[in-house]
């Protein structure tokens, strides 16, 4: 098990909110997790913020670009990959 938390956000085109989820998380005080983003195929820059965010982060961020598939097929490679004893999704916009 890597972390106990994994925290999945599901994204597409999302690269102008991300920076508020990333900030939320940098406020926690616990940092046992890795937020785990799934990329849905965006066609805006949100690699490029993912890499700068990583370049940075206290906490592990793991990012999966994928082709556009649809938010379930994002839960689905979420859940599939998560290593940890704890799930849980905070969407791009939260």
């Amino acid at each position: 098990m890597k972390n106990l938390l994994t925290i999945f956000t599901p994204t597409y085109n999302r690269a102008s909110t991300l920076g508020r989820v990333y900030q939320s998380l940098l406020l926690q005080e616990f940092k046992d997790f890795t937020w785990l983003i799934i990329d849905d195929g965006s066609i805006d820059n949100t690699t490029e913020v993912v890499k700068s965010f990583r370049e940075t982060s206290p906490f592990n961020i793991e990012y999966v670009h994928q082709e556009n598939s649809g938010k379930p097929a994002c839960w689905n490679r979420a859940v599939a990959m998560c290593e940890s004893k704890y799930f849980v999704c905070l969407d791009s916009d939260d």
